[in-house]
Order: C-alpha cells, then sequence, then structure tokens
C-alpha cells in the first residue's frame, strides 16, 4: 500500500498536562487571556466514517448536508497568532475530544503518551484518559484554526502521521470556500465575561471510497466473503511516497493525485458488515488518476459455500478526494458479477465497468 507522510506542524506540541475544571464560567483565566471553547466540528457528507454514499459535487459544496463529529471523537487542533497580512506565528496544536455533560456538549482539552514502535521510532497519541489544561489566547489578537480528525499518531520528532489506503483523514482544505481554515478575532462571546465560543469550519475527507453492496443473485442461498475479501490492484503504493507539504503552521496543500502505469500494487479490503441481506464494505482509496490504465477488483467469495472470485475492471476515471463511487452489485452462481448500479453524482461520463 502506498504511504504518505504528512506534516503536521513544524514547532513542538503542547505536553504538559493538568487537570482541568468541568466546563464552567472560566475561572482563573490569566490576566490579558480569553478561554477559548469551540463547538462540536462538522463534516461534509461527501465520505464520512459513518458510512453516507452521497458523493460531493465536483466544484461546490452548497447545499451539502453536514454532520456533527460523534462523542468520542478525537481531533488534533492547530492556532496561530496573526501578526499581519498573511503572516502567522508558528503553530501549535492541542489534542481534544468531543463530549457531553448535562451542561455542555463540544471539545474538551485531553492528553497525550508516548510509544515507541519496532523501529525505534516515538509516537504521540492521544490519551483520553488524561485531562488538560484549557486553551487561553490573547484578547482582541487574530488566530487561525485548522483541525485534523482523526487524531491520527504523530510522530514526535517531526510531527507527522501516516496516511495510506485504507485509511481516511478529514481536514479543512482551502479547495473549497466553506472548509477553508479559519481566521477568527478573539473577543467575549456576548453573556460571557471570560469566554469566547468559536465555531470552526467544516472539514472534508481527503480521500476517495469505493462503497460495495453486495446481494444473492438468482439461486444463490448463502454469500460470505473470504479471507481475502476484496483485492484491488493498481492503486498507490508506499515505494513511490514522496512527501506533501501538507502543514499546520502554513496554507495547507492537499493531497497529490498521481497515476500508476502498472497493475502491481494491490489494497485489501477484509472487513464488512452485513445489513438487509446484502454484504457491505468501503475502501478507502488515496486519489487516484486511471484515465490511462485500469483497476482491477478482485471479489472472494464463498456462493453457496464454493469458493468463487468474480473480477470488475474500471477504467476511464479520476478517483478523486471526498468522493464516494458506489456499487450494487449481485452475484451469481455462473461465475458472474452483474452490476446493478454504479452511482457516483459527481462525474459526468459514466466510467466503463466490465
Amino acid at each position: 500500500m502506498r504511504k504518505i507522510r504528512f506534516i503536521l506542524l513544524f514547532v513542538g506540541i503542547v505536553l504538559s498536562v493538568s487537570c482541568s475544571k468541568e466546563m464552567g464560567e472560566g475561572a482563573d483565566v490569566p490576566e490579558g487571556k480569553v478561554e477559548v471553547r469551540f463547538s462540536v466540528p462538522s463534516l461534509y457528507d461527501g465520505i464520512s466514517p459513518a458510512g453516507m454514499t452521497k458523493a460531493l459535487d465536483s466544484e461546490f459544496l452548497d447545499g451539502k448536508m453536514i454532520e456533527r463529529l460523534p462523542v468520542g471523537a478525537t481531533i488534533w487542533l492547530s492556532y496561530a497568532k496573526k501578526t499581519g497580512d498573511d503572516a502567522y506565528e508558528k503553530a501549535v496544536v492541542k489534542p481534544y475530544i468531543v463530549k457531553s455533560t448535562e451542561d455542555y456538549m463540544g471539545l474538551y482539552p485531553c492528553g497525550t503518551e508516548e510509544y515507541t514502535d519496532e523501529e525505534s521510532v516515538t509516537w504521540l497519541k492521544i490519551n483520553t484518559e488524561k485531562e488538560e489544561a484549557p486553551l487561553y489566547l490573547d484578547k482582541n489578537e487574530t488566530y487561525n484554526f485548522k483541525v485534523l480528525y482523526p487524531a491520527h499518531d504523530l510522530k514526535k520528532e517531526d510531527l507527522k502521521f501516516n496516511i495510506y489506503n485504507g485509511r481516511w483523514a478529514c481536514t479543512n482544505d482551502p479547495r473549497y470556500a466553506q472548509t477553508v481554515s479559519k481566521d477568527i478575532d478573539i473577543k467575549l462571546t456576548a453573556g460571557s465575561q471570560k469566554v469566547s465560543y468559536i465555531e470552526l469550519n467544516p472539514m472534508v475527507n481527503q480521500t476517495a471510497r469505493i462503497h460495495f453492496e453486495i446481494a444473492k443473485g438468482e439461486n444463490v442461498h448463502t454469500l460470505e466473503m473470504m479471507h481475502n475479501g476484496i483485492e484491488i490492484s493498481g492503486v498507490q503504493d508506499k515505494n513511490t511516497t514522496h512527501l506533501l507539504g501538507w502543514t499546520l503552521d502554513e496554507y495547507m496543500e492537499v493531497m497529490q493525485m498521481e497515476s500508476i502505469d502498472d497493475g502491481e500494487h494491490w489494497y485489501k479490503l477484509q472487513t464488512f458488515e452485513v445489513k438487509d441481506d446484502k454484504i457491505i464494505g468501503d475502501a478507502y482509496i488515496l486519489p487516484l488518476d486511471v484515465r490511462r490504465t485500469y483497476i482491477f477488483i478482485l471479489i472472494n467469495m464463498a456462493v453457496n459455500g464454493i469458493p468463487t472470485q468474480y473480477v470488475l475492471t474500471l477504467n476511464g476515471i479520476i478517483l478523486e478526494h471526498a468522493r464516494s463511487y458506489d456499487f450494487d452489485l449481485k452475484a451469481g452462481i455462473d461465475g458472474n458479477l452483474t452490476v446493478v448500479n454504479w452511482q457516483n453524482t459527481s462525474l459526468t461520463v459514466k466510467p466503463e465497468v466490465q
């Protein structure tokens, strides 16, 4: 699988942990500061992890549904003080978790911890059992805010995180006016003496999704996935990795798209659910241009207890970020797989499916 490392920021993360108070009226706020609290961030409903199938429009997000992050979701929040026209101090990141209490639902600061992998690389991860001090920022100053969801583990040395086929990441995105990172003036919220409540712009997914729904065809009585699941060839591979400029202390550059000239690189989807007598699975894929190549999709199933492999080929398409490419399929006992429906509302030309 192709692995990309994203730079999260160039400065150290705040690691000091302290006990935070319940969300009251911001007691003990340092002089000249304001306690900053955030509403629960939201996502556009392109390929959200909730499994929605509605694809985003290729140019505009107007009219598209957004959904709030669920309770228990974790994020990295970046903030950078503005010092002039398009100039900012180095950004700092802070971990948060979405919580709901009797008097408040929002983002609560949480802690971090370290671990070392088999290659002796030290990583940072969010520890939701620890609490961290609230965020205090300078009153009447302007800050820029960005969000990464979910809060993937960060490499301590350079604060990079890994993104690869099978993993998704949602961020603010400058390609859309609705999702660009936000400059906000830090002022007290009306009715509050110490707290500024902030609404952040929504995020959008940076990967593409291939969504499968497989039903029983005629004379098929039992249908189940085999161990190898669904294998997809022609995807980006870790051997073609290049470092992208995805940073949280500069204007974000989004994930780049690549064209793969051979079909030797594979991604294997092995997690499925059964709903309404259909087998359902979502393959999250790095953006990919396959207009002049092919993607081969091997679907390994036991049909009436007999191991069967179905093959689809897909070309003449660009797998773009934040879009869902949906297959509604029926498995037959004669070794054929019927494409009942192909759906992607962001495409103007139906791709060739064989």
